[in-house]
């Protein structure tokens, strides 16, 4: 794989007792992104995707920066030693807006609301012209299958234009996704849904 990317976020879920399909994903993620030379970063998670992501990019030699807001900075729930870079900010809204500054593109592993509402806060940004950063949902297992159904029925009722379908990409395998981020082009007009030009 050719990589074009200097620094990748990963968005995904904090929570222990999953299954290993999960967990196995998040720590191939971490892996295949630090042996590509690409800075991994994420929320400076220990727990659950989180951890395994990390583990995953360290373990293969990666560099890792982690960003967490104040209240969530405790040693039960992150990684207070052993990252490349530790980033402690003010709330969760500062963290967001960090992690897509650092950025060049993005990818979101299962998760919860957290997840949710960090991948969609950039994809509402790729759709109001704010960046054009690939975004990409790793679909472990058909976990993202209802997602993407509802998407394509916000796009078939109107809510969303044609060009937001191809704001991302998707796949089921880090590989596979890795590699549709290679080849990610930005959608044309997409000034379309802004200035309202049918």
């Amino acid at each position: 794989m050719t990589n074009r990317y200097r620094s990748l976020c990963v968005f995904c879920g904090s929570a222990d007792g999953l299954s290993d399909k999960y967990y196995n994903a998040a720590l191939e993620m971490g892996r295949l992104i630090a042996e590509n030379g690409i800075t991994l970063v994420y929320g400076a998670g220990r727990t659950g995707l989180m951890g395994k992501l990390a583990e995953g990019a360290l373990e293969a030699g990666g560099e890792v920066i982690g960003i967490v807001p104040l209240g969530l900075e405790s040693p039960q729930l992150i990684y207070t030693t052993g990252l490349t870079k530790l980033e402690i900010v003010n709330d969760i809204q500062t963290r967001k807006a960090r992690m897509i500054e650092l950025a060049e593109a993005f990818i979101t592993l299962p998760g919860g609301y957290g997840t949710m509402d960090e991948m969609f806060e950039v994809l509402t940004w790729s759709q109001i012209g704010r960046h054009r950063k690939p975004c990409g949902f790793l679909n472990v297992d058909g976990y993202f299958d209802p997602l993407l159904e509802w998407i394509r029925r916000a796009y078939a009722d109107h809510f969303i234009y044609e060009e937001h379908l191809n704001l991302f990409v998707e796949d089921a395998t880090p590989r596979g996704l890795m590699a549709k981020l290679v080849d990610f082009q930005f959608p044309p007009n997409i000034e379309r849904w802004l200035v309202r030009d049918e």
